[in-house]
């Protein structure tokens, strides 16, 4: 498996990593053979949280006999200090460790959760104390929202940043990679095959089938078979500044295929570099959600969304869908203008949702 630096923490780690999420839905024997087979086909980067069900548990087990050869990384979504200190703790339980490689803050979403966390008393303290007395090598951050993020990095508090990146969500592209890269910061990509839609996500092909997508669009834009659209998801990633993506896995084949991937991979020929290429034409949201909440009850983030998948990826007929499966629509909207003087990128909302109901109004 090829590796890479996850920037200043100086640790080499697989181009492709092992999520953990999906290994709480499988038996205890079964999910050790997945995270094994993953280990042998040169995976060493596994990444898991206490909120993944029972994942720590199974990694710990998985990988207990090969500990030192293996980056092992969790999460604690509390926010206080004493809090992730119980959760710290637990975890080294679960997983069968006296220590960890990294300890990252979970989803922090909004720069209110990022004070509280980093403050005097708050889960950054914690982590910290465990980093002195040897318990924890480096500290990252998780989140949604690359301008959050990018506010976290600025601290200088954290080693690594762990952020979705997609073909179809790119928000962190922008401005979020450029910065970290700037500040050493390693970079891992999470839900390589998964795309946000309003409230939930979808995933676009296997691995994982856990929230498996039939839309014939998504497939075409990837290719015709699983293997293609894996190839094609992962190397899209991995052809971008990061470190390490992971993925969620439930079998051993779904392991394979994006091992052969990370043992394969080459940056991406022009043509498929120009075939993945997309323009955003001014105005557009970088989905940042700042706009919520709209007092009509309007998911702003979301319509805009689907109008992104409508104008910039030609993902016509599932924007529609997803814009009719919405309990509001721009239709309601009130042209308040409240959202347009939350906007930090002074967008105009009203106008855009407009031009929404216009397009994704009618399905065809």
């Amino acid at each position: 498996m090829q590796k890479r630096k996850l920037g200043r923490t100086g640790l080499e780690v697989s181009v492709v990593g092992f999520g953990g999420t999906w290994i709480s839905e499988l038996p205890m024997d079964e999910a050790v053979k997945v995270v094994q087979r993953a280990f042998e086909l040169g995976i060493n980067y596994f990444d898991t949280a206490k909120l993944d069900g029972d994942s720590e548990e199974k990694l710990g087990e998985a990988l207990k006999y090969v500990r030192d050869d293996c980056v092992l990384a969790t999460k604690t979504a509390s926010r206080t200090k004493s809090e992730s200190l119980d959760d710290f703790k637990a975890s080294l339980l679960r997983l069968q460790t006296d220590r960890l490689d990294l300890i990252q803050l979970h989803g922090i979403d909004d720069i209110k959760t990022l004070q509280k966390a980093i403050d005097l008393g708050g889960s950054l303290e914690m982590c910290k104390k465990a980093r002195s007395e040897g318990l924890v090598d480096f500290i990252g951050i998780t989140g949604h929202k690359p301008r959050v993020l990018m506010e976290a990095i600025k601290t200088n508090e954290f080693d690594t940043v762990l952020v979705p990146i997609n073909v179809i969500t790119r928000q962190a592209l922008d401005e979020l990679l450029p910065l970290a890269n700037d500040l050493d910061i390693g970079i891992i990509a999470m839900k390589p095959l998964m795309a946000k839609t309003s409230q939930l996500i979808t995933c676009l092909y296997q691995p994982s089938l856990s929230l498996l997508s039939d839309e014939l669009e998504l497939k075409n834009y990837l290719g015709a078979d699983i293997p293609s659209r894996v190839h094609n998801a992962l190397g899209y990633v991995l052809d971008q500044d990061i470190s390490v993506v992971i993925t969620g896995f439930k079998t051993v084949q779904e392991v394979e295929t994006a091992a052969e991937v990370g043992n394969n991979y080459q940056t991406l020929s022009t043509e498929r570099k120009a075939y993945f290429e997309v323009k955003f034409e001014q105005p557009y949201c970088r989905d940042c959600g700042l706009c919520l909440p709209c007092s009509e009850n309007l998911d702003i983030a979301a319509i805009l969304r689907f109008k992104t998948l409508y104008d910039v990826y030609g993902l016509k007929n599932w924007a529609k869908k997803l814009y009719k499966g919405l309990p509001v629509n721009s239709s309601s909207c009130s042209s308040c203008d409240e959202c347009e003087s939350k906007c930090p990128y002074n967008l105009p909302i009203v106008s855009m949702l407009r031009e929404c109901r216009n397009d994704l109004g009618a399905l065809a």
